[in-house]
């Protein structure tokens, strides 16, 4: 017995380990490893079942690729679709992607829609499954970047008629890099998609990690955690503007 003692305490029970998620740089839900509203809402809600959740930025890309491997657990940030769907489990969603319309103060311009924005040059972020929106609209100029801050110096500049963005992005980047009195954010919601954590299935754990962040997510709305790390981040109220920070 004393033996069996002995090697208890030579050989201590090793550590939970951790999962590991991965995303493209995306502001303000990925801003770098282990930062970002994506992050903290995700940790917050593994937490709650003793599971500790760390982020790794890596291309978009190669962060699938990883999770379809087995290399890492979790793509924090993930919208469904079909192809997805075949193989991704999805979480419950724990935000909403909103796109607005956001315009020059000066310029007074009247939103009603993407059809009242023919003949007009609309700035978009390359990449974004919500530039076919405006497919059907050959009437718009679309201007692409790379960043939404480009996006939002053009308009700046005058160079464009308006910048189509997520509502939390827009907050962030107007917050972090401009004067915000200077553009209009139009309260209009374009489009809206829910957003998700995905896991692989052909991951061990998958669906166990899946109802464990589902349960999380309920707690951490119901005891107020999640409204607190929401307030942690520039909003946008559709009457007053940008809220920043408290």
């Amino acid at each position: 017995m004393a033996f069996v003692w002995c090697l208890t305490c030579a050989f201590p029970l090793l550590a939970k380990p951790i999962l590991l998620g991965s995303h493209s740089v995306w502001p303000p839900y990925v801003q770098d490893d282990d930062r970002g509203l994506s992050y903290d809402i995700v940790a917050a809600a593994f937490a709650r079942s003793g599971e500790t959740f760390a982020l790794e930025v890596a291309p978009f890309s190669r962060a699938m690729r990883l999770a379809q491997n087995g290399e890492v657990d979790v793509i924090p940030a993930l919208w469904h679709t079909q192809a997805r769907a075949q193989q991704f489990f999805f979480s419950t969603a724990y935000l909403h992607n909103e796109l607005i319309f956001i315009s020059l103060s000066a310029n007074a311009l009247s939103f009603s829609g993407l059809s009242s924005l023919n003949g007009k040059r609309v700035c978009m972020i390359r990449g974004f499954a919500y530039q076919n929106l405006v497919s059907g609209y050959p009437n718009i100029s679309v201007i692409n970047q790379l960043h939404l801050s480009e996006c939002l110096r053009q308009l700046a500049r005058g160079r464009v008629d308006g910048v189509v963005a997520d509502r939390f992005a827009a907050a962030f980047a107007i917050t972090h890099h401009f004067q915000r009195d200077i553009f209009t954010l139009h309260a209009q919601v374009i489009a809206s998609w829910p957003l998700h954590i995905g896991i692989s299935k052909t991951h061990p754990r998958s669906r166990k990690l899946i109802a464990l962040f589902n349960q999380g997510l309920s707690d951490i709305i119901q005891d107020g955690t999640y409204q607190h790390l929401l307030s942690q981040y520039p909003q946008i109220d559709p009457d007053q503007g940008i809220n920043p920070i408290p």
